[in-house]
Formats: C-alpha cells, sequence, structure tokens
C-alpha cells in the first residue's frame, strides 16, 4: 500500500474513531474539525483579549507517525531547533533523573522586530503520552499548557493536540503577537509533522532492511 493510501485509510480509521468529536487538552473536535484533520489540515483556535495578543490557543494535527516518534522529536533541543519558528538557543538546563521532567532554556529572536525573548520553562512529561508545560523564569507574563498525543488503533498514527495560554512580553507589537497565532503556530504543526514522517519511514524502513 502506498503512502497516500495508507494515510487516507489511516484517517478513516481516525474519523471514525473520534466519530462526532474527541476531547483531549481540555478542548472538544467539531465533527468539521475531524475531518480537516483527516484531510490532513490543521485545526487552530485562538481565544484572544481584544488586542488579539493574549489568551488561550488550542491546535489539532493528524500525524502519520507513531506517539513515540512525535514526542522524542518534540523533548530533543537539536529537534526543535528544526522546527519552531524563530527559536535560536534550546538548552537543557535540568532533568529528572527518571525523566519525569525537563527545565528547558530557549531564546526567541524576531530580528529587528523586537528584542530576544528569554525564558525557561519547566516540562512534565509523561512518555509518548502528554508534554505540560510552564514558564519558571523569562519575559513571557504567562506561558503554559499541554501537548497531548493520541494513537490511533494501528498505534503508527497521532493525533497531536496543544493547548495554552500565552500572554507574550510587553515589548513585543500586537501585530506580532497576532502573527505567532495564526501563521507561525501552524508553520510549527506543519513542519513538525514533516519532520516526525520522514523519521518514521526512516525506522520503518530500518526495521524491514535484512539484519
Amino acid at each position: 500500500m502506498g503512502t497516500a493510501k495508507r494515510w487516507i485509510a489511516a484517517a478513516s480509521i481516525l474519523a471514525l474513531a473520534l466519530g462526532a468529536g474527541a476531547r483531549c487538552a481540555d478542548f472538544e473536535l467539531t465533527a468539521a474539525e475531524t475531518q480537516r484533520i483527516a484531510a490532513r489540515q490543521i485545526v487552530v483556535r485562538a481565544n484572544l483579549d481584544s488586542g488579539q495578543r493574549r489568551g488561550t490557543v488550542r491546535a489539532a494535527i493528524g500525524i502519520n507517525a507513531a506517539p513515540a516518534v512525535v514526542f522524542q522529536m518534540m523533548t530533543q533541543c537539536a529537534d526543535a531547533l528544526q522546527f519552531v519558528p524563530h527559536l535560536r538557543v534550546c538548552r537543557l538546563r535540568d532533568r529528572a533523573a527518571d525523566g519525569a521532567w525537563m527545565l528547558i532554556e530557549h531564546e526567541i529572536d524576531f530580528g529587528w522586530y523586537a528584542p530576544r525573548v528569554k525564558y525557561v520553562f519547566r516540562a512534565d512529561l509523561v512518555a509518548d503520552r502528554s508534554i505540560r508545560f510552564k514558564q519558571v523564569s523569562g519575559d513571557f507574563k504567562a506561558n503554559e499548557g499541554i501537548w497531548e498525543f493520541e494513537p490511533d488503533e494501528s498505534g503508527i498514527h497521532t493525533l497531536l493536540r496543544y493547548r495554552a495560554y500565552i500572554d507574550p512580553p510587553g515589548f513585543i507589537p500586537n501585530w506580532l503577537a497576532r502573527s505567532t497565532f495564526k501563521r507561525e503556530m501552524p508553520q510549527l504543526l506543519t513542519d513538525l509533522r514533516k519532520r516526525c514522517e520522514a523519521e518514521q519511514v526512516r525506522r520503518t524502513q530500518a526495521d524491514a532492511s535484512p539484519h
């Protein structure tokens, strides 16, 4: 079965499993949104203040890769630097011996539009299931939320959901804050999916190769 046919089959299973909607990361996908996910589109909802700069953002995407692949991609700085827009520094500051949490330092560079945004966040990890994050120091007034990974019945396709409350630094212009919700979140998810799916193909081919 070709890649396109495999995705269509997986998407159909996902749509049937979700039915009229599914709850995860504190929001429920509508039937229409479920169909968009199955059609390889991205769902982004933003509930923002009147200035369109702070509020709660929710997003979802289907990825043709196992939760373990997506989870690993999202918890390694070398990979994050490749798919997070404007991320220039990603540094592991500390981590639990059992892998239950990490402290990560980020620096985001918007160029001449604004000074670099610097912050440290704690990520509480449930392997292959969730990443709950919260800023512990830095420039954001608030930056906390969760990523959740939901496999389909095959175990090699993931529904990735996101929810966060974000209040950006005061020096970030309103138009730039809006851009992060409207353009950069979809770009982040698109680039993440591309990398995860390439890694899934690589692993599948490696497993199929004679040893």
